[in-house]
């Protein structure tokens, strides 16, 4: 090879763009991928019996942090700390985390942008407990995901020196935890988790107990519209009948099919089934 066509090639190669790997450590592995050009600063495996899911923005009253809407989670926490390039902002990081976790079929639970989200001393050192987050309110991002039976609390915050940083909670829900049903309670709808037997026996054992009315609103994707309609429509009366089996009251349950007229609650999924609290 010539010199010159050496080059031409060196430089294509030096011009690609970055690649974005998933970080992996142990059985802590991330369902998302973190870009490549981020370093890692700190990372950690701990149990947690009560740890704070936030859904709302946060606020100091008398010395105590309040959160309006919060899961309380137990389980394995993994929580790593990255530092990105000076060049990105926090809502370019969350977009991209945000767009994987779309096309994973994961739930938005809550975000949060700038001074919405309260102030950053909070998140960082009451909910992060990381004085490094502390940042600038109006440069701050949050967003919390449910993925299956992982949740995510993802923060991202420019200092006031430009330093950017990404912290990610990753909290691996015990096997035998019903957190979903706390999201169904606190925000008043959830997507079901599956459809195992399993799943709607603790569904009816909570809509027993709580009395609670209820609509099962089943989504399906499909180009033709009225197939869609029809297949969702079977679906919710499944999920009506067996929770009836289970032994829910009829009269608190209706069912409904939309098809494929809500694309954004199916996301990356095929099909879904919404759980909506009725009163």
């Amino acid at each position: 090879m010539s010199f010159k066509p050496f080059i031409k090639s060196l430089i294509l190669i030096v011009s690609l763009p970055l690649p974005i790997f998933g970080y992996a450590a142990g059985d802590s592995s991330l369902p998302i991928e973190i870009d490549a050009i981020a370093t890692l600063e700190r990372e950690s495996k701990v149990r947690v019996d009560d740890y704070r899911f936030a859904l709302d923005s946060v606020v100091t009253i008398n010395r105590t942090v309040r959160i309006d809407n919060e899961m309380r989670l137990s389980g394995e926490l993994f929580r790593t700390t990255w530092e990105f390039p000076k060049s990105f902002e926090p809502d370019q990081i969350l977009d991209r985390l945000r767009n994987q976790i779309v096309k994973l079929g994961g739930d938005l639970l809550f975000e949060c942008d700038g001074r919405d989200c309260g102030p950053s001393n909070i998140w960082a050192n009451d909910l992060f407990q990381n004085p490094d987050l502390v940042g600038r309110d109006d440069h701050q991002r949050y967003l919390a995901v449910q993925l299956n039976d992982r949740f995510l609390a993802l923060y991202a915050v420019r200092h006031g020196n430009r330093r950017v940083y990404l912290n990610v909670d990753h909290i691996a829900q015990d096997q035998d935890s019903s957190g979903w049903l706390a999201l169904l309670e606190s925000r008043g709808w959830v997507k079901l988790p599956d459809e195992r037997a399993s799943t709607l026996n603790q569904l009816a054992d909570f809509l027993t107990s709580t009395s609670m009315a209820i609509h099962v609103v089943a989504h399906e994707s499909g180009r033709d519209v009225g197939i869609a309609q029809s297949k969702s429509e079977q679906r919710a009366a499944r999920v009506k009948t067996a929770l009836i089996d289970a032994g829910v009251l009829s009269r608190n349950i209706e069912s409904f099919g939309l098809g494929a007229l809500a694309p954004s609650v199916l996301g990356a999924d095929n099909s879904a089934v919404v759980v909506i609290d009725a009163d």
